[in-house]
């Protein structure tokens, strides 16, 4: 039996562009039979896993309207600062995060095997350094799994559970292909989210901290790569790898530009698919007006419908 599942990256603030990308599928009635999540992807996974509909992304493009920076990354550099020499696991608190999740509608008590959509949430296990893949027991709490998958060091301490400790499950691979192989996928849509790349020369990288940043892109850049390689070698499994890009260079932690990425995933998306429906591959529905300006708040220079 066929088993379509939409595998959702990492990316911090440039989840919102999986928003735009998810509409655009369920518009073009690509539905998912799974759903695996990274970090930000694990988010976006977790909110289409109650139905995956067209409300739900609605629902998804809201949570990203509403969350900031502050709560995410609560407290200045002063306080990051008072962290490091204070002996705390990281520079932020989550606390603020946890309270988030429940103020959307992820309570403690919302299991896995409570979802409309199979889900799964990576993380990795801090102790062991390996991928740990939470939905597998549908007793596992979404709630503590989405904890534990945006725990990003060292801006977010490590989530425990049951004794364990885990950090993002970007830190093994942001883009968890082998997660939908291992069960059973054999059509692969991967939501991959990507910052736009400088328009100037890159620079020459100098510093601990930025030589640190290269040396860990490079790191997850191979990781990627990895899981691809897996996808297009798995003869049986049919991958389209969706490369979503900002319209501009943005910080994976600046949270302030959510409909301006929604409206790049959609576009880049419906240009994808148009791009499939055109191929010898299997047609999609024919592209549709753009949603974007029904739902967009409106301003100036773009008033509503």
């Amino acid at each position: 039996m066929a088993k379509r599942t939409f595998v959702l990256s990492g990316g911090g603030a440039l989840g919102s562009l999986q928003v735009g990308a998810l509409r655009a599928l369920l518009e073009h009635k690509v539905q998912p039979d799974m759903l695996v999540g990274c970090s930000a992807g694990a988010l976006n996974a977790a909110v289409l896993a109650r139905g995956a509909s067209l409300e739900q992304v609605e629902h998804a493009a809201e949570v990203w309207r509403r969350v900031t920076t502050q709560i995410v990354y609560p407290g200045g550099r002063f306080n990051s600062l008072w962290r490091v020499i204070s002996g705390q696991d990281s520079l932020h608190d989550n606390r603020r995060f946890y309270s988030f999740l429940q103020e959307i509608g992820c309570t403690p008590a919302l299991t896995f095997g409570a979802t409309a959509v199979r889900l799964y949430v990576t993380a990795t296990n801090l102790r062991t350094g390996r991928l740990h893949v939470f939905g597998d027991n549908a007793y596992d709490s979404i709630l503590d799994a989405l904890m534990a998958s945006t725990a990003l060091t060292p801006l977010h301490p490590p989530w425990e559970i049951n004794g364990e400790r885990y950090v993002d499950g970007g830190t093994v691979t942001p883009l968890p292909l082998r997660v939908a192989l291992d069960r059973g996928a054999t059509e692969i849509w991967a939501l991959h989210t990507e910052g736009a790349p400088e328009s100037t020369a890159p620079k020459p990288v100098h510093g601990v901290t930025a030589i640190i940043g290269k040396a860990l892109d490079t790191m997850l850049n191979l990781q990627v790569q990895h899981d691809l390689h897996l996808a297009e070698d798995a003869r049986r499994v049919n991958l389209h790898h969706l490369h979503l890009v900002t319209p501009r260079p943005m910080a994976a932690t600046d949270f302030a530009h959510a409909d301006e990425l929604i409206e790049a995933g959609y576009a880049q998306t419906v240009a994808y698919l148009a791009d499939w429906a055109a191929s010898p591959l299997p047609n999609v529905v024919a592209p549709v007006a753009q949603w974007w300006h029904s739902v967009r708040p409106p301003t100036k220079h773009a008033p509503t419908a």
